[in-house]
């Protein structure tokens, strides 16, 4: 469980530091959680409460320490604000691999947040977390998500029917791979 064996790593980008989330991120990310519109495909209703998105700071905080997720802050680099968040879950170490996931504020849609973001996670999980598979589940319809898993070089392996459950419907989510072999980060 690699989350017990080392501290929560820092990672920057040109524009962004990837980082721990804090209590004091408790605001902007209930601000990101609580858009109906951020929340669509994400597979859980949005935020009501701040208290809740501390709860979820909590939770991602519990699952690093478990070895079983991480979740970094994606912070502006001048202003440490946060502007989404990053990272893999469904981690099995055993198995090298894990999935990655990603929300970023509506404020910051169409500015390449994410995909500035998704290289250096992916970087960092393949060459220091020593993973040999990474998956993306999206939505087909989620138009954006998509565009930017295939423009980070992930495949295409099929379609889940009806295996999410978000907004009151089931959703099919297309799962797509990459492979270490295949990062050309």
């Amino acid at each position: 469980m690699w989350g017990l064996r080392k501290p929560f790593p820092e990672l920057k980008t040109e524009r962004f530091i990837l980082r721990e989330l804090e209590n004091k991120d408790a605001r902007d990310l209930f601000k990101i959680l609580s858009d109906d519109e951020v929340m669509y495909y994400y597979g859980s209703d949005p935020l009501v409460t701040v208290y809740e998105a501390k709860n979820v700071i909590s939770y991602f905080k519990e699952q690093f320490t478990q070895g079983k997720a991480i979740r970094w802050a994606i912070a502006d680099q001048q202003t440490n604000q946060l502007i989404g968040t990053i990272g893999f879950h469904n981690w099995l170490t055993q198995y090298h691999r894990a999935e990655i996931g990603f929300e970023v504020s509506q404020d910051y849609w169409q500015q390449g947040v994410a995909s500035e973001a998704a290289r250096a996670v992916l970087t960092h999980g393949f060459e220091d977390f020593a993973l040999h598979r990474i998956s993306a589940l999206v939505a087909p319809e989620n138009i954006a998500s998509n565009a930017l898993v295939q423009k980070l070089g992930f495949q295409a392996e099929g379609l889940l029917e009806d295996y999410a459950y978000s907004h009151g419907r089931f959703m099919d989510l297309t799962i797509y791979r990459m492979l270490a072999s295949e990062w050309k980060g």
